[in-house]
């Protein structure tokens, strides 16, 4: 008797942008919750991979954490 054919093991499903969800269109930079998950812990950004941001919302981001730090409510580097 043959041996059971074996399934190819199937990809996991791309995450999809929660911000496209949500129906956001903007960052507030002075709205730290809403920016602080996507810091670690050194203070830099995190990557798309990671965060499952699309590329629009995370220029969005870029810009909004950029904003804070130049005004001094988020730091650089630590």
């Amino acid at each position: 008797m043959p041996a059971p054919v074996q399934q190819k093991a199937k990809y996991h499903e791309k995450k999809s942008c929660p911000f496209d969800r949500e129906g956001v269109a903007y960052f507030d930079y002075k709205d730290y919750p809403t920016l602080k998950p996507f810091i670690d812990y050194f203070g830099n950004i995190r990557n798309r991979y990671y965060t499952g941001v699309c590329l629009k919302h995370q220029k969005m981001l870029k810009n909004a954490i950029e904003r804070a730090r130049f005004l001094g409510m988020l730091a650089y580097r630590k």
